[in-house]
């Protein structure tokens, strides 16, 4: 006689089971979150409705459903601080996909649209940190400030990320290590190079941050040509 499985032992499985599924749940919902990281060309334009991970512990960070670049019906992220709301530094970070190997994504520079709504002219910086901790994490902030004036306007701001243009904040590895592992990326206003923003009472729009590449000499000086090419063909051609 063949034996016969005992339905006690077919129920003490259950628990082992469940806890399999469940454990093999939470591993395919925290995928998107393991394999998030820098991608060449990525673009946050905040048209989700989010602010694609950006922001900061006081929620000084929310999207806007209108008035981006793109005029009506454009979204765009707001990030304030002070006396605007949110906390005193206007500072805002992204630990998602913004984060991980820039060198081999073969990213260079990161472009974005911003637009200042306060009263005056305020300093915009970038920084990338080794970790997502305190203002004495080290890492690296632009050296140069983009000035963004208080017109109202929304302006094109180019951020590089070599060694010219970035300055080490406290006692950081070398930075050729700090772009094959970006642990922290920020936007921030300060007024000299720092890992967190200044207290300060102010309000910006931030739209369109693109991670891209400084073109090539040699394929910007071909560009040049080309278009002086053309534009002599085109004085040629005249009567």
């Amino acid at each position: 006689m063949k034996p016969v499985a005992s339905l006690n032992s077919s129920f003490s499985r259950l628990p082992y089971l469940r806890l399999a599924a469940l454990s093999f749940a939470a591993i395919v919902l925290a995928l998107p979150r393991l394999c998030a990281g820098i991608t060449f060309g990525q673009t946050d334009t905040f048209q989700d409705g989010s602010t694609d991970g950006w922001g900061d512990p006081a929620g000084n960070s929310s999207n806007i459903s209108t008035g981006g670049p793109g005029g009506a019906g454009d979204r765009y992220m707001q990030v304030v601080s002070g006396s605007f709301g949110g906390s005193s530094h206007m500072v805002t970070f992204n630990d998602s996909q913004w984060l991980g190997n820039y060198t081999a994504a073969g990213v260079t520079e990161v472009t974005m649209n911003l637009k200042n709504f306060g009263p005056s002219a305020i300093p915009i910086r970038i920084c990338i940190r080794q970790s997502s901790g305190g203002s004495a994490t080290p890492g690296y902030c632009s050296t140069t400030a983009f000035n963004l004036a208080a017109d109202g306007q929304w302006h094109n701001a180019v951020f590089l990320l070599d060694a010219a243009d970035l300055t080490p904040v406290n006692n950081p590895q070398p930075l050729a290590t700090d772009l094959q592992n970006v642990g922290d990326f920020r936007i921030l206003s300060a007024a000299s190079p720092s890992g967190i923003g200044d207290s300060i009472n102010a309000e910006i729009g931030v739209d369109n941050i693109h991670a891209t590449a400084v073109p090539e000499p040699g394929a910007a000086a071909l560009i040049g040509l080309s278009l002086a090419f053309g534009a002599f063909q085109g004085r040629k051609s005249r009567p």
